[in-house]
């Protein structure tokens, strides 16, 4: 078989009631073969009919169930379904060899899906595995309204090409030419509601639609120095980064009133043990410690037995949660942790290693909430103790920035001093706390329990392996955190660009295969 080109253009006219008029245009060279296909299948309760097929303005005859066996003349100017079981080929005879341009139209219900916070179009709207592979492909989705930033979000998935919204209110998937080998087109369109008056309904949120559908994409990488490489010479990139670095160094030195490295060892709590104060100058020194400070604020709950440790019957620690516990919360942020906490625990109320990362990844917009508000307290709450002055560093706010530095050295050359014992016991509670902030909570457990191993079981309430496990369990779900933050993140985007090769998980319709035969 030798196939000479293939050029596929897609239309998708939505309509109010979800439902989708999809027009295809095949421009095609061929030699051999004596029929073209669609596969439409993983439909779900999506519904097809109205299959037409015309070419130069001559309507195909309709002649359903389609016989594939047929000869390239018995198949001439006629037009089939064929139901496979699992979904349908939608087939059309060829007719002569050369050049065709054939129009193919049908119609399917129940396309958009009306989820509980937005409508969204999740189709695979160009099969893979088409023979021959095409030259080119676009597909163009018109909606009731003109789309624009303003009321949806766009994503394209499975091509390297791109996805824009077009000056006529459209939304448009392109290829890049010549690069469609292994490739399909998966449209994912967010809505805003108010649009449609889908009676497809799913009782989820789009943010785990399109945390599924992220899986595997290009969109999870880190594009930062591509792009940054794409829109400014070498020269002037170096000169920013000489730039930043000056200016990281004037903020360190207005946030320490020295040099880091002039801060030496300090042994006292500083901020008076506030967590959001402390990440707030940690991330003015720019440590990037991945949500820690929801681990530093799990332990302070543990240790003031808000939070309970306890293990299975395998050895594996479960953490529960008592309402009444003796000591009030530190804050409100950690009350909103304990909550997010005791819901991702299910019926059971007993939170399992990994519940709360999965529960994240259905919630991460309320995750991203919580999250943003942190660094917005803790500026509120320096400037109410003096700390901060507007935005500077008091004396004072100097002064305690440089002992949680100090802290930090301390902890982590622990293994280097010489002064260590049990005497500093009652500070050990609060070390390991503040050790989950610097992302050293493991390293510091270890050395606490060789210094004196009963007064580390006195003092954290648990032996070593319940702490070691705990710990774990808390960068699990510092990890989940900081991952769903950064879905909510890349959610609320949806502006179009470049599409992702990979990814696209969850989509109807399509299926593999197509073309002539």
């Amino acid at each position: 078989m030798h196939l000479l080109t293939l050029f596929i253009s897609v239309f998708l006219e939505l309509l109010q009631d979800g439902s989708a008029v999809v027009t295809e245009t095949w421009d095609i060279d061929c030699t051999s073969g004596t029929e073209q296909y669609l596969v439409r299948k993983n439909l779900g309760d999506i519904v097809l009919d109205g299959f037409t097929v015309s070419e130069c303005g001559r309507t195909f005859v309709p002649d359903t169930p389609w016989n594939v066996h047929r000869s390239l003349e018995q198949k001439a100017g006629r037009c089939g379904i064929v139901d496979t079981g699992d979904g349908y080929e939608l087939c059309w005879g060829i007719g002569s060899y050369g050049h065709h341009n054939f129009v193919v139209s049908y119609r399917m219900s129940n396309v958009v899906k009306s989820l509980a916070d937005y409508d969204v179009l999740h189709l695979q709207t160009v099969s893979p595995g088409l023979n021959p592979v095409p030259d080119d492909v676009s597909v163009t989705v018109k909606a009731p309204v003109l789309l624009c930033e303003a009321n949806a979000g766009i994503w394209g998935f499975g091509y390297r090409g791109s996805v824009s919204f077009t000056p006529d209110g459209c939304v448009r998937f392109s290829s890049d030419s010549n690069s469609f080998e292994g490739c399909s087109v998966i449209s994912l369109i967010r809505f805003e509601k108010g649009i449609f008056e889908s009676s497809s309904i799913q009782d989820r949120n789009f943010e785990s639609l399109l945390e599924e559908a992220l899986k595997g994409s290009d969109f999870e990488d880190d594009t930062f120095g591509a792009i940054m490489a794409a829109i400014v010479s070498t020269a002037l990139l170096l000169l920013l980064i000489v730039a930043a670095i000056l200016w990281h160094r004037k903020l360190v030195k207005d946030t320490l009133g020295c040099k880091e490295k002039e801060v030496g060892w300090c042994r006292d709590i500083p901020f008076e043990g506030d967590l959001l104060q402390s990440e707030m100058v940690l991330e003015i020194l720019g440590e990037n410690r991945k949500g820690s400070v929801a681990a530093a604020m799990i332990l302070r709950m543990i240790h003031n037995s808000i939070i309970v440790v306890s293990k299975d019957e395998r050895g594996n620690v479960e953490l529960s949660f008592n309402d009444n516990a003796p000591v009030a919360f530190s804050d409100e942020s950690e009350r909103e942790l304990y909550d997010m906490m005791k819901e991702a625990s299910g019926s059971d109320t007993i939170l399992q290693r990994n519940e709360f990362k999965r529960w994240s990844k259905g919630h991460s917009s309320k995750v991203l909430v919580w999250s943003q508000n942190l660094p917005l307290e803790g500026r509120r709450r320096a400037r109410e103790a003096s700390n901060l002055a507007g935005k500077k560093f008091t004396a004072q706010g100097q002064r305690n920035a440089r002992n949680l530095v100090g802290l930090r050295n301390y902890l982590n050359d622990f293994t280097l001093l010489k002064e260590r014992g049990s005497a500093e016991a009652v500070l050990w509670k609060e070390y390991m706390v503040f050790a989950a902030l610097f992302g050293i909570a493991d390293k510091v457990a270890r050395e606490l329990k060789e210094i004196d191993p009963q007064a580390f079981e006195q003092q954290m309430a648990c032996d070593y392996d319940a702490m070691y496990q705990t710990i774990y369990i808390t960068r699990i779900m510092a990890d989940s955190i900081t991952n769903a933050r950064v879905a909510a993140q890349t959610a609320a985007a949806g502006g179009g660009g470049m599409s992702s090769f990979g990814g696209g998980r969850g989509f109807s319709g399509g299926g593999f295969g197509g073309g002539v035969r």
